[in-house]
């Protein structure tokens, strides 16, 4: 991630490829039902370029509301963020993540 820059963490059941996403830079690779932290779950990257969030398996951010994770499932992640293309303002998206639930 660029240094000292708003990202937060989106969330999906579903895996998807959607090449410059909302007109940023970055590649979706969620799909379906997208979820992003709300309240208070916008982080800064700092200095270091690196921004961490704790998974509540409890509240998993969806359009709807957060949902209870079940054990099995495969959750797709990824981190948007603020980013710049040649001195003008943009999106980006990091390289997905998935994680299952035991």
């Amino acid at each position: 991630l660029p240094a000292n820059t708003f990202v937060f963490f989106i969330a999906s059941l579903e895996r998807d490829f959607v090449p410059m996403a909302g007109g940023g830079m970055g590649n979706l690779c969620l799909g379906g039902s997208v979820g992003r932290g709300v309240g208070g779950q916008i982080y800064n990257s700092g200095a270091s370029g690196t921004a961490s969030a704790p998974i509540d398996w409890n509240a998993i951010p969806q359009p709807t509301g957060p949902v209870v994770g079940l054990s099995g499932e495969s959750w797709d992640f990824q981190a948007w963020f603020r980013d710049s293309d040649m001195g003008t303002a943009t999106s980006n998206l990091s390289n997905g993540l998935t994680l299952t639930i035991d």
